[in-house]
């Protein structure tokens, strides 16, 4: 009950423009790898093969850390739950159009194509009995969403049930800025 209630706030929050945005400039490479290693322990946890690729050297990116950490984290959660133990995960990034491009990909269970459109609808979930046992309030990507939209950017899914889904967004570079939003330099 907590986490949905801390749920709709974040989503309040972004809905309503009442949150505060920390912009800042920073290296994507150290962002990915701190929490490739947060990460990890999970995965660890799952037996799941968890890999990272991407260049140790890319343009500096511009955004809310913090926020930007909590996109790629609901993804990643989502990946390694919804993978049977022993699948792999992969965390990959490369220099892009007005940006980083950043890659997550599972072997899970899969979206069917009808549930794809709706997976950023608050409360929405894929066949809501088989993953009831999975946790999860239903928010979480309603809230990458809000996040990614703040950022000026898109985010998109690409998903085949039985072998896996694959999410994809661009952090911003350094010269692009967040919607209402100071930039400071870290």
């Amino acid at each position: 009950m907590t986490r949905i209630v801390s749920d709709l706030l974040v989503l309040s929050r972004l809905d309503n423009k009442r949150i505060a945005w920390k912009v800042e400039t920073f290296s994507p490479a150290a962002f990915l790898d701190h929490l490739y290693d947060v990460m990890s322990v999970e995965a660890k946890n799952h037996s799941h093969e968890f890999t990272r690729k991407y260049p140790a050297v890319m343009p500096d990116i511009t955004g809310d850390r913090e926020k930007l950490q909590q996109v790629l984290i609901n993804i990643l959660s989502n990946a390694m739950k919804y993978t049977p133990d022993g699948g792999h995960i992969d965390l990959s990034a490369a220099p892009a159009a007005g940006g980083v491009a950043v890659r997550i990909s599972d072997t899970g269970i899969g979206i069917p194509a009808e549930d794809v459109p709706r997976l950023f609808e608050r409360f929405y979930r894929v066949e809501k009995a088989r993953t009831s046992d999975a946790g999860g309030t239903g928010l979480g990507l309603a809230i990458v969403k809000r996040i990614i939209d703040q950022h000026d950017q898109d985010i998109t899914v690409e998903s085949e049930p039985g072998k896996g889904t694959s999410f994809t967004f661009t952090l911003n570079a350094a010269e692009r800025s967040v919607k209402g939003a100071a930039q400071k330099k870290a």
